[in-house]
């Protein structure tokens, strides 16, 4: 869906449309759960808290306001939000493994690339380039090479100004290129 749909959809969703809700949920719905498996590897949770969020749209469309700019970067902002919340609320009551503190950034595209026999090498290079970047530099990367959002939406699903955005980025970059000499 292109976002001038979503934000039609999200205007007729606010205006009472169940069937505009209905075509936001089943665009998202199945990216949100992959994006949220890069924050916990408890599919159950990631489950409920998609679900949470698109209940809590709907109960509260007549107070939500216009389309934000970017419906998918809210979608993502929202989700990480209350997965942050539920893993904290699940580790009041037992000991869980603090994972929002590190973004899995697995090499999902190319894994399906590197299938084939002659591109393992290129599969152990991804994987040492991955272990050298922190979870910050991981997510960024995620964010502005995969997903494809412009710097602005980073910032906002990042929590950083502008600026930190970009240095974290080309740190980032200069990181790569100086451990494995690509030009």
């Amino acid at each position: 869906m292109l976002e001038d749909e979503s934000n039609i959809c999200w205007r007729k969703f606010l205006s009472g449309d169940n069937n505009a809700y209905s075509r936001l949920y089943n665009e998202y719905v199945q990216m949100l759960f992959r994006y949220g498996l890069r924050f916990t590897s408890d599919s159950e949770l990631v489950k409920d808290c998609i679900q949470d969020l698109f209940t809590s749209f709907y109960k509260n469309r007549k107070r939500l306001g216009p389309p934000p700019e970017n419906i998918k970067v809210y979608l993502f902002v929202s989700l990480k939000n209350n997965l942050a919340r539920a893993i904290h609320k699940q580790s009041k009551y037992e000991y869980i493994e603090p994972e929002m503190s590190s973004f899995l950034l697995e090499p999902t595209v190319e894994d399906q690339f590197i299938a084939n026999e002659s591109d393992k090498n290129r599969q152990k290079l991804v994987k040492k380039i991955l272990l050298s970047l922190t979870a910050r530099q991981k997510e960024i990367i995620y964010y502005r090479y995969i997903q494809e959002f412009e710097l602005k939406h980073i910032c906002s699903l990042m929590n950083l100004n502008y600026q930190s955005a970009q240095n974290l980025l080309q740190r980032s970059i200069k990181k790569i290129r100086a451990l494995f000499s690509f030009k």
